[in-house]
């Protein structure tokens, strides 16, 4: 070997190793630095100032603190939230992009579309469940209709003139109305699905409609004001933002168990340790009491903490339930 030659291959030995890091799989560039160094993007699939938002943005008040880092909330809207799910499923599994939705991304939508960019089964990362959301069943205060039996005798004496509405065909809101329905005796009450949930209960208290379900976030400052009269919930336990609205469950001796739930999720791949954090960190916001308090009070309460396996073994239950519960309705095949 040559003067020159020698030289040369000591000069490269010296050099730092940004061609062989550069060749390494990011996962292990990934895992030798701290995370996380720079904002997290959190996507919320539906428009800003809705109920899965506002939790959003409550919960990262102190996610944030947790993680030491700022949060990005970025509304992604469309398609039943397809839209926001599907940007998700194809981001970099890094921890820097995660998914705040409802149980429709999850167990609902796949059963209702006839195609999905995206398996929730194997796109996700499930990292936490955060919260239930229970619906409540609203009548106008003008129908005079105080209770879930007057309901059900009333939809019997008018059978062709009976409808519900809900913010779209295969949603949890038409789910619950349709297996109402179902449970009272008056399967042919009429569904009347809206592409913006809002309308539902503006034309309830008009008297266009004869009842729904929604959030009680939704429906309890209409309950408040008198507009709305609070029939029942669908839960299997009495909200505390309204305890005397009972279950339909304590009403009828049924079952009726039709409560969504929101998560957060990561694309796919995420590994292990930055899981784990993230796992640590959302279950510490939602033990913060002023978090717990807050959504109490919304009528969509905490979630006991759930282990990874735990947190898996509950998305794969609810997606086999709400599977069973869009063939029921007839909710199949949306392209």
């Amino acid at each position: 070997m040559n003067v020159k030659r020698r030289t040369f291959c000591a000069q490269l030995a010296s050099l730092p190793l940004v061609g062989a890091g550069a060749m390494m799989p990011w996962r292990s560039v990934q895992a030798a630095s701290k995370f996380p160094d720079k904002p997290v993007s959190i996507v919320v699939p539906f428009a800003p100032g809705g109920n899965t938002d506002i939790i959003a943005r409550l919960i990262g008040t102190v996610l944030s603190k947790h993680l030491d880092a700022n949060l990005v909330i970025e509304n992604k809207a469309g398609a039943g939230g397809n839209i926001g799910a599907a940007a998700v499923a194809r981001a970099r599994p890094d921890g820097y992009t995660l998914l705040y939705s409802t149980a429709s991304s999850f167990a609902i939508n796949p059963h209702v579309y006839s195609s999905l960019p995206f398996d929730p089964r194997t796109a996700f990362e499930p990292l936490a469940v955060t919260i239930q959301v229970p619906v409540v069943l609203v009548v106008t205060a003008e129908s005079g209709i105080k209770t879930l039996d007057q309901l059900a005798a009333h939809l019997r004496e008018n059978p062709d003139t009976a409808t519900y509405g809900s913010s779209g065909t295969g949603t949890s809101s038409h789910i619950a109305c349709h297996v109402l329905a179902q449970k009272l005796g008056v399967p042919k009450a009429v569904h009347v699905p809206y592409k913006q949930g809002p309308q539902v209960l503006t034309d309830l208290a008009g008297g266009q409609l004869t009842y729904a379900f929604d959030a009680w976030s939704v429906v309890g400052p209409q309950v408040k004001s008198g507009r709305l009269v609070a029939l029942a919930v669908s839960g299997k336990a009495r909200l505390k933002a309204a305890p005397d609205v009972p279950t339909v469950e304590e009403l009828l001796n049924t079952d009726f168990d039709v409560v969504t739930w929101n998560a957060y999720v990561a694309p796919a791949g995420l590994p292990a340790d930055i899981a784990a954090q993230l796992r640590e960190a959302i279950q510490a916001s939602l033990r913060d009491p002023a978090i717990n308090a807050r959504v109490e009070n919304e009528g969509v309460p905490a979630y006991a903490p759930m282990t990874a396996e735990q947190t898996r073994a509950f998305f794969e239950s609810e997606y086999a339930k709400w599977g069973e519960l869009v063939k029921l309705v007839g909710a199949t095949g949306i392209s």
